[in-house]
């Protein structure tokens, strides 16, 4: 079963390490996630209890969804190497949203006939509007008054 490390929440690795012949005080622990083209490392710390954990920040900077590969735990105990541990890794998205377009809506313009059937002859039905009224126009008189009779006016004031 393959490791899963998600680009869109901090990832956190535990485990239990239990060490003979030496303190935890002087282990170091790292985690190394690879892929085809890179490796990534990760410190951890080690508890006096024997927990390890190892935090890992969300993939979406350096592993995109899909990506897939090993990791492997590598211990450290007075200048011994270990790896204790290794799996393969995927990288996957918590949360996702999908949108699914199921049609699209035009506002246009819709007529509705309806056919009554009737014993001699079939006519549709169709709603008639009636006809615009057309107003009278008063006919403008001519000024009475050129421009230059208002100008005289308004400067007599």
């Amino acid at each position: 079963m393959a490791y899963n490390l998600y680009t869109d929440k901090p990832n956190k690795f535990n485990c239990n390490i239990e060490i003979e012949g030496t303190s935890l005080a002087k282990s170091k622990v790292r985690l190394v996630v690879e892929t085809d083209e890179m490796s990534y490392m990760f410190n951890g710390t080690i508890e006096n209890t024997g927990i390890c954990e190892v935090n890992i920040p969300k993939t979406k900077h350096f592993l995109s969804e899909g990506t897939k590969g090993n990791m492997r735990l590598e211990v450290i105990a007075d200048d011994v190497y270990f790896e204790p541990w290794s799996s393969d890794f995927n990288v996957k998205t918590n949360k996702k949203v999908n949108v699914v377009v199921s049609e699209q809506v035009e506002d246009k313009p819709r007529l509705k006939v309806q056919v009554m059937e009737q014993e001699e002859e079939v006519r549709p039905v169709v709603e008639h509007r009636k006809p615009i009224q057309q107003k009278e126009v008063k006919k403008v008189k001519k000024p009475t008054m050129t421009k230059e009779d208002i100008i005289k006016k308004l400067m007599s004031l």
